[in-house]
């Protein structure tokens, strides 16, 4: 089992509450290959898979959250299998804030390969949750090269060198792959690895060749133009590395275009690579635009609008809970309210009016299944944990027994990598409460199940 390498990347975004968004039930996976030159029957080829951590369910084992997966690849010729590899991993963490929703995991496939054409089929499968992603790439390797030629360029998120070896390693340098292939704030900066091969070397005459990189959009017009450098041949292969910010260009799609010359015998090659640019939209701040009190709040009565933020307090920070609770004019509730809702979408960076959209519905859902005439729906625990996650991907119930208490336990898959809550009914009333919860920021009772016993 291959211990867990992810690759952090550091981007300033706001923190977005968990019930807004959920564990897809597939894994989204990008893929990607490059060909080098080996000898005269093989060519050396590499594939790519990555992928985003938070994409993974964590199960809470050993007061540890642990993931396990594995990618493979299976290499078919005229629908043949011919290769078959798979590497299996296994990460366990003791913090659930270390699953960094924009952290990428990176793994590599080196096979030899005759040439010809194949399919290669690369899969990433969940074990906790039995979620997987796959990715269908036609491969085409030519025959040898006998004259100058550069190899397929691959784009890597980071260039540097070492002394080290590892899987990302190759001529001192280890290079993290970006199957991805899209810059945008997560990954600004381009950095791409090509190799030069049968380049006229000579231990008698000082040879040199010159390469350059351009960029061309999708007409084929050039965007972007780097230096030609002259190099000196110091033997029959020698690599290229390079880098520059793909956020200097404007959102669409490009090519990486890079020529080459043996200045000795003027044969030049060409390599080229499409790769995507998303610079995202400054969005105009309407807001300014805004009336300081929101229409809605003009036709609400006071007690409407504490009941209002009675609910919200489960979102609200202890600083806006003691404003709140000193204001007693109804216009200063109204505009609190306004700044208050429109506060929280700003930290969720959407539209006007999501955040309180999105609470009116799960308040809905409190009061219609769990409110009463004697407590209100979002006060007893099931609600309040509807307010802040959402309703749960799945409910396990359990009837009372002569041995226990009627219970039930909430199941979300994506909080987390994956949370338990578990609600008992002591009175056999039907108001369950919260008695554990495998949630970090929750109740935590690992003995619950004898809470429940009668």
């Amino acid at each position: 089992m291959t211990k867990l390498n992810f690759t952090l990347v550091k981007v300033l975004f706001l923190t977005i509450p968990v019930f807004l968004y959920g564990q897809v039930s597939f894994i989204p996976i990008s893929a990607d290959y490059t060909v080098f030159q080996m000898n005269d029957s093989l060519a050396y080829v590499e594939f790519y898979v990555s992928f985003f951590q938070s994409n993974l369910q964590y199960d809470y084992k050993d007061d540890t959250l642990q993931a396990s997966f594995e990618n493979n690849i299976t290499i078919k010729d005229n629908g043949v299998d011919f290769k078959n590899i798979t590497h299996n991993f296994k990460n366990t963490i003791t913090d659930s804030t270390k699953i960094n929703r924009y952290s990428q995991f990176y793994d590599i496939f080196s096979i030899a390969l005759p040439f010809k054409h194949f399919t290669a089929t690369i899969s990433v499968t969940d074990n906790v949750s039995g979620f997987s992603g796959e990715y269908i790439l036609d491969i085409n390797i030519p025959g040898a090269a006998t004259v100058f030629s550069l190899s397929d360029i691959q784009l890597s998120s980071d260039i540097k060198t070492t002394d080290k070896s590892g899987k990302f390693v190759k001529n001192s340098l280890e290079i993290t792959p970006y199957p991805r292939k899209k810059y945008d704030l997560l990954q600004p900066m381009l950095y791409y690895y090509v190799e030069l091969n049968n380049l006229s070397y000579d231990d008698h005459t000082q040879n040199s060749y010159s390469i350059n990189y351009f960029v061309t959009n999708e007409h084929g017009d050039t965007t972007k133009t780097g230096a030609t450098k002259s190099k000196t041949i110091a033997g029959k292969a020698q690599v290229e590395i390079g880098a520059f910010n793909a956020l200097s260009l404007a959102t669409g799609v490009y090519y990486l275009n890079i020529h080459g010359e043996d200045i000795k015998t003027g044969v030049t090659s060409n390599s080229r690579k499409r790769f995507s640019v998303f610079k995202p939209v400054k969005k105009k701040d309407t807001t300014k635009q805004l009336s300081v009190i929101d229409p809605v709040f003009n036709l609400m009565s006071i007690d409407e609008l504490k009941i209002e933020f009675d609910a919200a307090r489960y979102y609200a920070s202890k600083r806006e809970k003691d404003i709140f609770d000193n204001l007693e004019e109804i216009k200063a509730i109204r505009t609190f309210l306004t700044s208050f809702w429109r506060n929280q979408d700003k930290q969720l960076e959407a539209p006007y009016g999501t955040g309180r959209e999105g609470f009116l519905k799960l308040m809905e859902i409190t009061t219609a299944k769990y409110g009463s005439s004697m407590f209100k729906g979002y006060r007893t625990d099931r609600g309040r944990v509807i307010l802040l996650y959402g309703e749960p991907n799945e409910i396990e119930r359990h009837p009372s027994t002569i041995e226990s208490d009627p219970y039930m336990i909430w199941k979300y898959y994506s909080l987390n990598g994956g949370s338990n809550f578990v609600f008992v009914d002591r009175n056999g009333f039907g108001r369950y409460e919260l008695i554990h919860s495998s949630y970090y920021k929750e109740l935590q009772n690992p003995d619950w199940y004898n809470l429940i016993k009668n």
